[in-house]
């Protein structure tokens, strides 16, 4: 579990066009920590995963989502990801989204 974790925490970091070092520095954390942590060869408190969701602006189930509940439509990383980016748009983006995706999911397209 800890490798997938370390994958998500790389992809977000990547996603932000953040460096290691740049993870590093904002963290508080060593650049050979974060490189442990994104390799899965080390673990971390939930303190410091909920630290480093702050800043990469994903939600802790993102790196969790193996954790939670099977029930949780939340486990599904293309549906958090959706999730992340919409909880950052205004209001007047995430209805413009809603309204393509109705469009895409009404025009047979599937």
């Amino acid at each position: 579990m800890d490798a997938l974790i370390g994958k998500r925490i790389c992809q977000a970091r990547k996603a932000k066009h953040l460096t290691q070092e740049d993870l590093a520095e904002l963290s508080g954390l060593s650049v050979s920590a974060i490189s442990r942590l994104e390799t899965g060869h080390n673990s971390t408190s939930l303190k410091t995963l909920a630290h480093l969701c702050n800043i990469l602006d994903v939600p802790l189930n993102y790196l969790l989502y193996d954790v939670l509940s099977e029930q949780s439509s939340a486990q599904n990383p293309i549906v958090t990801d959706i999730l992340a980016m919409l909880e950052r748009m205004d209001e007047k983006q995430q209805q413009f989204v809603l309204d393509f995706v109705k469009l895409y999911a009404n025009s047979g397209l599937k």
